[in-house]
């Protein structure tokens, strides 16, 4: 398991609060979507921090790009065991990830194209969505494997 992401450190030398923190209450149990959550986090937080620093368009670009990519690996890796385990919501599940990815690519398009900001509303939903799914819909999951065995 990797450490618990506290902190934040600017290049400055003064430290700010991860904008989600990953505490053992957001483990699901299964140890390849965990890890894939913690990725989710770092990339949160990264993008939590650009925006706060005030980064480029260019950079915060990037790290949105990061997010799209990584969050379709991880939920393509999700659905895949959800599938295996004939989970009973798999179909509402997989509505739920298109549903954000959508979200994401659209405040991206709207980032480029648009020239909208990066807000805090922005920031906060997508830890308000990390945090909710793992919670609610994840861990839902999750238990019902354990049921299984």
């Amino acid at each position: 398991m990797r450490a618990k992401s506290r902190v934040l450190v600017f290049e400055e030398g003064y430290a700010i609060m991860a904008l989600v923190e990953w505490t053992d209450e957001l483990e699901t149990g299964i140890p390849s979507v965990d890890t894939q959550h913690q990725t989710l986090v770092e990339i949160i937080n990264k993008f939590d921090l650009g925006a706060r620093k005030g980064q480029g368009s260019h950079i915060m670009n990037e790290i949105l790009s990061e997010l799209i990519q990584y969050t379709g690996e991880h939920f393509v890796h999700e659905e895949k065991l959800m599938l295996d385990a004939d989970f009973k919501k798999l179909h509402q599940h997989q509505s739920q990830h298109r549903q954000l990815l959508e979200k994401i690519e659209k405040l991206q398009d709207d980032f480029n194209n648009k020239d909208k900001r990066i807000t805090k509303d922005v920031r906060e939903f997508l830890k308000y969505w990390l945090v909710n799914h793992i919670m609610k819909e994840d861990k839902a999951f999750a238990e019902s494997l354990t049921e299984k065995v």
